[in-house]
């Protein structure tokens, strides 16, 4: 490592722990490489500094007065004392903090953010006694929308000014300011406009208390009767970090999750809403066969055998073609090359085995933190070495999927396999793809969605797929596992939902056929 690039380290006391911590870094940051905690509303880690809360104030040996830990940058020799070790400290935390309470509603049973309100933890952890405001409280506007997807109390507002920096800073649309000053201030959408960018659901997560809600999510549950999971959006690319909030088998509130690297907290609002996009309101949940007219239901352990059966009569040298879904997890990817290989004789890299990068065009807003691709796992066709990585390897991969969907139309292949959700794009598939695929000596298809039939004849009958043999697998909101994102970075996606009884993922099936 060069002198350029080394990071150079100082040493300071928190509480009476010697720590060293990177030269450059504020107090806040430095005591929580101590694990201390350093109470705050207005900092955040990835925001420029406002220091307007003055929750995290410390105090500093050789400074006459209390000091604010977001705005202080540590130096050699530091000598800090926080609120754990220093009366001084404490009491001005809770003098603080009574002082943000003075007008505040108090409305916590019917807010959305009770249960992850600071103002409620920090009350608790530094107050905890009755209050003392004996005045009128300052009234202020309520359930205000401020775009279509957020809603402003300002009442319950401590004008930490996050959700202002971020507009200003992040996605630099700047629809937000502070109006008003003292008691009277809030925030506002500044005059001609809305807050309606595509990271504008943001603003609510970092809101620390509950003044911005998300509006589609208002009064739909408290958050302790959910069960909350951290795993990574499927909706691009990307692999944003966020925490999902499930009750009763629905996704009903969705949090980015702080991380250093990759989205650093922010969510687009299409991954944050679409999450129960990737449930179907008809699914498939049993495996079926088609019978020449319709299909019919049969038993898993027969429809192995069935399978299995239809396999061993192709003729030798078949030509087959698989089409395997981004939303595959790296294992179940892994799990289907094995099966090609096995069943077909394909390698990983033959011309037959499609993955669809699934291409979107995405403006200079939306890239921010919006993929211009739909296929959250495509990287793992160059983990599992389907492809060279190159330049343009996902226009390759996109040019041979598109080919083999012709080739198929046009009859060329014995046996077609559609493996996964969107292994063909949904408006690819019409009636001369169903007729080719159903006209095939072996066709498969594992699956959830029964729209996977657009332009199909039987689309008005309800008939759910287009293979002759049909298996139920998991949406991308049942399954865990691998996925990596398109800066190669390996996350653990984790199942948030509960599948159908019958339903299993698509390696399990696969395992199974290919014993």
């Amino acid at each position: 490592m060069s002198e350029e690039t080394k990071q150079v380290m100082v040493t300071v006391t928190i509480d009476g722990q010697e720590k060293l911590v990177p030269q450059g870094s504020n107090l806040i940051e430095a005591a929580r490489q101590a694990n201390i905690t350093i109470p705050h509303y207005c900092y955040h880690k990835h925001l420029s500094i406002a220091g307007n809360c003055r929750m995290c104030q410390v105090k500093i040996e050789g400074q006459p007065k209390l000091t604010i830990a977001c705005n202080t940058t540590v130096t050699e020799g530091m000598k800090v004392s926080t609120h754990h070790t220093s009366a001084e400290v404490a009491e001005a935390q809770r003098a603080t903090l009574e002082f943000l309470l003075i007008n505040h509603p108090l409305d916590c049973t019917v807010c959305d953010q009770a249960g992850q309100c600071k103002l409620q933890d920090y009350f608790y952890q530094y107050d905890i006694q009755p209050s003392r405001f004996t005045e009128h409280k300052e009234h202020k506007m309520k359930a205000t929308p401020l775009g279509p997807e957020v809603i402003y109390d300002a009442e319950r507002c401590i004008v930490c000014t996050r959700c202002v920096r971020f507009c200003k800073e992040v996605t630099k649309s700047a629809e937000l300011g502070v109006f008003q000053r003292g008691d009277r201030s809030y925030i506002g959408v500044v005059q001609g406009a809305e807050l309606n960018n595509p990271l504008s659901g943001t603003v609510a997560d970092l809101c620390p208390v509950g003044a911005l809600t998300h509006r589609r999510w208002r009064f739909n549950t408290r958050i302790w009767n959910t069960t909350i999971t951290s795993t990574v959006c499927a909706g691009c690319s990307n692999g944003c970090n966020c925490e999902v909030a499930v009750r009763d088998n629905q996704v009903v509130q969705v949090k980015g999750k702080l991380t250093s690297q990759g989205n650093k907290g922010w969510m687009c609002d299409e991954g944050r809403y679409g999450f129960m996009r990737f449930e179907p309101e008809r699914r498939l949940a049993k495996p079926m066969r088609w019978n020449g007219s319709t299909y019919e239901l049969v038993k898993s352990e027969q429809i192995v055998t069935a399978i299995k059966t239809a396999l061993f009569a192709l003729k030798a040298n078949s030509k087959a073609a698989l089409f395997l879904s981004p939303y595959l997890t790296k294992e179940e990817l892994a799990a289907a090359l094995d099966y090609a290989q096995k069943a077909f004789q394909l390698a990983a890299t033959s011309e037959q085995i499609s993955l669809s990068p699934r291409p979107r065009a995405v403006s200079e807003l939306e890239a921010i933190l919006i993929a211009s691709d739909y296929a959250p796992n495509i990287q793992a066709a160059c983990a599992l070495n389907m492809v060279e990585q190159s330049s343009d390897w996902r226009t390759g991969l996109n040019e041979r999927y598109l080919r083999l969907l012709k080739e198929v139309k046009d009859g060329k292949y014995a046996a077609v396999c559609i493996i996964g959700d969107y292994a063909i794009n949904a408006d690819q598939i019409d009636a001369a793809l169903v007729v080719a695929v159903r006209g095939a000596e072996f066709s498969l298809q594992l699956g959830v969605r029964e729209d996977e039939v657009l332009g199909s004849e039987e689309l008005a009958k309800g008939t759910p797929a287009i293979a002759k043999f049909v298996l139920p697998a998991l949406t991308v909101n049942e399954r865990s596992g691998i996925f990596i994102n398109r800066l190669g970075r390996e996350q653990k996606i984790k199942q948030l939902l509960t599948a159908p009884d019958e339903a299993k993922s698509e390696a399990d099936w696969l395992k199974s056929l290919a014993e």
